[in-house]
């Protein structure tokens, strides 16, 4: 089966409703990019985040708190005033 889709200036893909006859509203997928072609696949199970503690979101948020981060140039204070901050 083929069907034509385009592409809006956002980048949003508006597919025909009778393609998506059997999928359910708000169901997730994963984009896989093959070369030219994109595939996409139902995601069939749960982030992370709906299924783990308080504890251990805890835990991941202070070991991504914890990464190294890349350098960055930084803001002049002349930046940070107040007539630099807003437009005219």
């Amino acid at each position: 089966m083929s069907e034509l889709v385009a592409l809006d200036a956002c980048g949003t893909i508006q597919l025909p409703c009778d393609l998506l006859a059997a999928v359910e509203p708000h169901t997730r997928f994963v984009l896989e990019v093959q070369g030219e072609t994109m595939v996409l696949r139902p995601v069939t199970e749960l982030p992370c985040w709906h299924t783990a503690t308080p504890q251990v979101r805890a835990e991941a948020a202070r070991r991504w708190a914890e990464l190294e981060r890349p350098a960055a140039p930084l803001i002049p204070d002349a930046a940070l005033h107040r007539e630099q901050m807003y437009w005219p």
